[in-house]
């Protein structure tokens, strides 16, 4: 849950880790920080980059296939177990990949540790209300949507020639449409000239590149997003929070922001930026950006930036009550043990113990997102005497979990105590970041 006030700053600035500089961005809130990302590096494969890939080499066993995605010879992970979607662009494709297939392939995951990318050949494009991906030419609606909404939807859709009646999408056999919960907006306000339109556009723009790629080289990069500055504010606003204000003591970052993002010059015809989500329309229009120029206090000082990375790198965190939690990331899981420290005032055991454990578990999901642990998590909570507080406990975390810009499962405590959750992978840790 986000303070009562969850208005904030972002702050984007280059920050130097050992001998390399990279652009880090944060964000205040109440002075209190909430955000934390080490931007990736210009020229790496961003997480949804469409290109076509070559096919060095098959696992039968696993089954998997390694593809070539640059000339550099960066290598992308592909499952092999169901290949109805692929789209082999430099022979007739019979069910089978070969060595040397050039392939065109969507980037689903940075590489992580030791893992290579993870791509995937059923290739997909967003649109404001929609997702357009390959698949058997069939409309689908989110859980969300109520039937009366899903009549209107697929009557005027029907009447616009989009769909049949049993949801089959007409002159679009080979792709899938998907709606996003929000297009029910456009239902409620009457809008749905709006919604057929980001429809059609995105399922046309998805086939013109799937004919677009058959006359195009090997490597070459067809789509990619928009730009790290709309998915760093998307982040930040999906976790409840508003930025007021940007600011920058970087001339490259403040001008490479008025080039690229500010409104009247968004770059239309490059690839990725056909669709923008609403936070991404934010950072062009409405953000205030802010060139910071105070040379006798540097913008690090102000906001005591080393002194939060540093900290969010620590094993060891505080709490407000004396207490603290270890954060251990092994490679297979992430173990946090809760310790009631100095928090000894009272009589009263058992409620401290409640107390310092509730503080733990809103500490431990602030962590999380500013490090950006994924994965499994064990939480090692105080033993209480009351089980039945073990609930507010879940309860807590599961309602503050929501407000995460990443999914995540939290399951019940078990036997020995153990609270055991899920955070969805998603780019690298702030770790794996600084460790490159």
């Amino acid at each position: 849950m986000a303070a009562k006030n969850n208005s904030g700053r972002m702050i984007l600035t280059e920050y130097t880790f050992g001998q390399k500089s990279r652009d880090v961005a944060l964000f205040y809130c109440d002075g209190m920080l909430e955000y934390l990302k080490v931007l990736p590096p210009e020229d790496r494969l961003a997480v949804g980059t469409i290109l076509i890939g070559k096919c060095r080499h098959q696992v039968r066993n696993i089954p998997a296939a390694f593809f070539a995605l640059d000339q550099d010879g960066t290598i992308g992970f592909l499952p092999t177990g169901d290949l109805k979607y692929t789209r082999v662009l430099n022979r007739p494709f019979q069910g089978k990949l070969s060595d040397g297939d050039e392939v065109l392939l969507q980037v689903k995951r940075e590489p992580i540790k030791t893992k290579d990318y993870a791509v995937t050949d059923r290739l997909e494009l967003a649109g404001r209300y929609c997702v357009a991906k390959f698949g058997a030419g069939r409309l689908f609606y989110p859980k969300s949507h109520h039937q009366s909404v899903k009549d209107v939807i697929s009557s005027y859709f029907r009447r616009k020639g989009l769909c049949t009646e049993d949801g089959s999408l007409i002159g679009f056999a080979g792709y899938d449409l998907i709606l996003r919960t929000k297009a029910q907006k456009l239902v409620d306000s009457k809008e749905l000239d709006a919604l057929y339109q980001d429809c059609d556009e995105t399922l046309r723009a998805l086939d013109s590149l799937v004919s677009t790629a058959v006359h195009r080289s090997c490597y070459t990069v067809l789509d990619k997003p928009s730009g790290w500055l709309g998915s760093v504010c998307e982040e930040i606003e999906s976790c409840g929070f508003r930025i007021e204000e940007c600011l920058t003591d970087s001339y490259r970052l403040y001008t490479e922001i008025q080039e690229k993002y500010r409104a009247g010059n968004t770059e239309s015809d490059t690839p990725g930026n056909r669709y923008l989500t609403d936070a991404m329309t934010k950072a062009q229009d409405e953000l205030q950006i802010r060139h910071y120029q105070d040379i006798q206090v540097p913008l690090s000082v102000l906001y005591n930036i080393p002194s939060r990375i540093e900290e969010a790198l620590r094993t060891k965190v505080w709490l407000k009550n004396g207490g603290y939690i270890c954060i251990e990331q092994t490679e297979a899981m992430t173990v946090v043990d809760v310790n009631s420290g100095s928090a000894t005032r009272g009589k009263d055991s058992e409620k401290l113990y409640f107390e310092t454990n509730m503080e733990a578990a809103n500490e431990v999901l602030r962590q999380l997102r500013l490090r950006n642990i994924t994965g499994v998590i064990v939480i090692d909570f105080i033993n209480m005497a009351e089980k039945s507080r073990e609930a507010d406990i879940l309860e807590f975390m599961k309602n503050k979990a929501a407000q995460d810009y990443q999914k995540i499962h939290i399951y019940e405590f078990t036997r020995l105590g153990l609270l055991e959750m899920v955070r969805e992978k998603r780019g690298k840790s702030l770790r794996e970041s600084i460790n490159e």
